[in-house]
């Protein structure tokens, strides 16, 4: 749940939707913040290593929790009463960082070694972690933005440094450094020079900056498509010059997409020029730093540094958001996150204690937008195993993620779905906190009828056809899209490819169609179901 109000430093324009007006809407005089600094440790410790409650305003919402703030600041609307948030968390961390080592001692058998080879010495460990962490601050700095005098340099008309060389964009044999500047000279006619154009530049990996002319037309993150606006005062009648910085934390800078993905265009249709050669590109103006460990995935170190010091503050309950990382593993996931949830409980010493969780949003894993990819949907299967244990609620948010960002920015929405689940779990008032969920199914003939658990939720299909998000499966085990009617409390889901069906699911895949609410707007949760005889 880390996405902070103002975005991450080293992640340009990450800031949430709307951020300078959400920060401004700070006066409340009643809700208190307490940001828990980033501290992993070998041990578990009993004192935080900094931190102090404050006033809500711009300066101490900017680096907070933005759906944690639109949380407290909702259940502060509604309920009129005092709200104190911690906000202890570390974004692209895994569960196992935050479960204790007792309990991932109980899971060995199904976990990677977790011995660490560290040396810890309390005296001079917190030093060698500020130490870790500004070392990978400043390293993820210098991966994502620019040095001002080498991006002077390459944004110079022509070719000034030397070193550019002939760039094949779909050489898969050629490698490209961390950091690589890639240009692309462009001869425009007087008429071109007074209408705006589009650019595409199919999908550049992984962080690039965009330019036009030494001015920056916009930054782009894989897998989001480059294609943008270049207005026409940018566009001058000879020469014009189109640039990029590409970096890759994780690797060397490359390309995706098909050639004709590559391409300056008009608006009227009538310009068409490729993009997909031409290219000269410059790799290491920019020495990035090698990547260190700086602790925060080891197992159980969050949960040392970052949980055992506030056992056992008196809290209300729980909000957690987490499970990306842990994706590949959704039968080990659905166990952990029921005993860290029994464990924290315990912790405190109070098995009510609710525990309300974001099930994994939507989002693409590649630009291969037709190759639907499944990572994320066992992993929101697992999740919900959880609403097995008492006192647990669920957010689902697979109708509100950003297809082409694993933090998506309309927090809001998060942290107001989070607020109904406590509304009304917690708080007990008479509202609607969750969407539709799938109860039972019948069959009737080539009809799959299914049953929602609570019956007498007004339903809405916000979808036509195919584009609910039902499929179904015969013998073959192949599914296809399905149409869905409703009929009362029911819905209807049938397919002209699968006269006898023997499986249904719905909003299954990583980005998924998902066109069934409540009249809430609450989306119905993920679901598959084999069908028996």
């Amino acid at each position: 749940m880390q996405h902070p109000m103002g975005g991450w430093e080293w992640i340009p324009h990450s800031e949430i939707l709307d951020a300078r007006l959400e920060l401004e809407d700070s006066n409340y005089p009643e809700i208190r913040l307490f940001d828990v600094p980033l501290f992993p440790s070998p041990e578990p410790v009993e004192n935080l290593s900094g931190g102090r409650w404050e006033k809500p305003s711009p300066e101490s919402l900017a680096g907070f929790s933005a759906p944690a703030w639109f949380f407290a600041k909702k259940l502060h609307r509604d309920l009129n009463i005092p709200i104190g948030i911690i906000h202890s968390s570390w974004g692209g961390t895994s569960i196992l960082t935050w479960s204790n080592e007792q309990t991932l001692q109980d899971f060995a058998d199904s976990l990677p070694q977790l011995e660490s080879d560290l040396r810890y010495f309390p005296q001079t460990w917190s030093n060698q972690v500020q130490a870790a962490k500004e070392y990978h601050r400043i390293r993820r700095n210098k991966l994502s933005h620019p040095d001002p005098e080498i991006k002077r340099q390459m944004l110079a008309p022509g070719y000034s440094a030397v070193g550019w060389k002939d760039l094949d964009l779909f050489d898969d044999t050629m490698e490209h450094g961390q950091v690589l500047w890639m240009k692309h000279q462009v001869n425009l006619n007087q008429e071109l020079a007074t209408t705006d154009l589009t650019l595409q530049l199919g999908f550049l990996n992984r962080q690039s900056h965009v330019y036009w002319n030494g001015q920056e037309l916009g930054y782009f993150q894989y897998p989001a498509p480059v294609n943008i606006r270049v207005p026409a005062a940018w566009v001058k009648k000879g020469i014009n010059e189109i640039a990029s910085r590409l970096s890759n934390p994780w690797g060397g800078a490359n390309f995706y997409g098909a050639p004709e993905e590559y391409v300056l265009a008009d608006s009227s249709g009538n310009f068409q020029l490729s993009l997909a050669s031409g290219w000269k590109g410059i790799n290491n103006q920019e020495p990035i730093p090698p990547a260190k460990p700086f602790y925060v995935n080891e197992p159980s170190f969050l949960f040392n540094g970052m949980i055992s010091p506030l056992i056992p503050y008196g809290i209300k309950g729980f909000i957690w958001d987490q499970g990306g990382a842990d994706a590949r593993r959704p039968e080990l996931y659905a166990q952990l996150f029921q005993r860290l949830i029994r464990d924290w409980r315990a912790y405190w010493k109070n098995d009510k204690l609710p525990f309300l969780f974001v099930q994994n949003t939507g989002t693409y894993s590649s630009h291969e937008f037709e190759k639907r990819t499944f990572v994320r949907s066992p992993l929101r299967e697992a999740q919900a195993t959880a609403l097995e244990l008492p006192h647990t609620g669920m957010v689902v948010s697979v109708d509100i993620g950003d297809p082409y960002d694993v933090h998506p920015k309309n927090k809001q929405e998060f942290g107001r779905r989070l607020a109904l689940q406590a509304l009304e779990k917690v708080y007990g008032r008479d509202i609607e906190a969750d969407g539709p969920y799938y109860g039972s199914h019948q069959v009737k003939g080539d009809t799959v009828v299914v049953k929602v658990k609570d019956p007498g939720q007004q339903f809405v299909l916000d979808c036509t056809g195919e584009s609910c998000g039902f499929e179904l499966a015969g013998s073959d085990e192949v599914f296809y899209p399905a149409k869905a009617v409703l009929q009362g409390d029911d819905i209807l889901v049938y397919s002209d490819e699968v006269a006898r069906p023997r499986a249904i699911r719905y909003a299954w895949g990583d980005y998924p169609l998902a066109g069934v609410s409540n009249q809430e707007n609450l989306p119905m949760a993920p679901f598959r179901v084999d069908i028996s005889d």
